[in-house]
C-alpha cells in the first residue's frame, strides 16, 4: 500500500535529518582532502539520489515510486514499475526514470538492461516492445529480450518477433530451445551443420516427426 509523505512519524523525520546532516558532514571532511575527493564525489552523488528519491514520493504522494534505501538501478526500476499500476502519469513516470538515469550517469546499455527487465516483471508487454523499436539496432541486442519474453510465458509470435532479431544463430538455437520451439531448433541445428545440436534437439523433443526428420538430417551428415 502506497505511504504518503505526511504519515511519516516524527520520530521518522528526525532520524532522517539526522542521517542527512551526518551525510552532509562527511562530505565537507572529505572535501578537505585531495585522497578523499572520490570519497566526496560518491557522498554528494548519494545526497542527490536521496534528494531526487524525496521530490518523486512527494510528486506522486507514495514511497512505492523511490522505496528508501534503494540504489539508482533500484529506483529506476521502482519508477517504471510503479508506471505499471498509473497508466495516466505512465509517460510521465517513465520520462522521470530516464532523467534519474541520466543524471547519475547511467550508461545506456545498463539502462536498457534494467527496463528489459522491469517492464517484463511489471507485466508492461506492449512498453517492452516499443523500446525493441525505439532504435534500429538494440544497445544489448535482442537476446534479453526474447527471453524475458519466454520467462514471461508471452505467445509463440512474440517470442519469434525478438528471436528472428538475434544475429547469433548459436543464440537463436539456444533461445528456440528455451521456447521449446523444438522445429525451429532444429532447424537452425541444420543450419550450423551441427549434429550434437540436432541430437539434442531429438533427444529434447516429444514428437515422432521431429525425432525422424532429425535421424535424416544426421544421416545425410555422416
Amino acid at each position: 500500500m502506497s505511504t504518503p509523505l505526511n504519515r511519516k512519524s516524527l520520530a521518522q523525520y528526525i532520524a532522517e535529518s539526522l542521517y542527512l546532516s551526518q551525510l552532509q558532514e562527511a562530505s565537507r571532511v572529505f572535501g578537505l582532502g585531495k585522497d578523499t575527493a572520490l570519497y566526496k564525489s560518491c557522498t554528494d552523488d548519494y545526497l542527490e539520489l536521496l534528494k531526487d528519491q524525496e521530490v518523486l514520493r512527494t510528486k506522486y504522494s507514495s514511497s512505492e515510486v523511490a522505496p528508501e534505501g534503494s540504489s539508482v538501478t533500484g529506483t529506476i526500476s521502482a519508477v517504471i514499475h510503479f508506471a505499471a499500476a498509473n497508466i495516466r502519469e505512465q509517460h510521465r513516470l517513465l520520462a522521470d526514470a530516464d532523467k534519474v538515469a541520466k543524471k547519475f550517469r547511467v550508461s545506456e546499455k545498463r539502462l536498457w538492461h534494467i527496463k528489459v527487465k522491469a517492464f517484463a516483471d511489471s507485466d508492461q508487454w506492449s512498453n517492452l516492445r516499443l523500446l525493441a523499436d525505439s532504435k534500429t539496432k538494440s544497445p544489448i541486442g535482442y537476446k534479453p529480450f526474447a527471453r524475458a519474453a519466454i520467462k514471461g510465458k508471452q505467445n509463440v509470435n512474440e517470442v519469434l518477433k525478438y528471436i528472428d532479431r538475434v544475429t547469433v544463430p548459436e543464440e537463436k538455437y539456444d533461445l528456440f530451445c528455451e521456447a521449446s520451439l523444438w522445429k525451429n531448433a532444429l532447424e537452425e541445428a541444420a543450419k550450423l551443420r551441427d549434429a550434437r545440436r540436432i541430437l539434442n534437439v531429438k533427444t529434447l523433443c516429444n514428437s515422432a516427426e521431429l525425432q525422424m526428420l532429425a535421424d535424416q538430417m544426421l544421416a545425410r551428415m555422416a
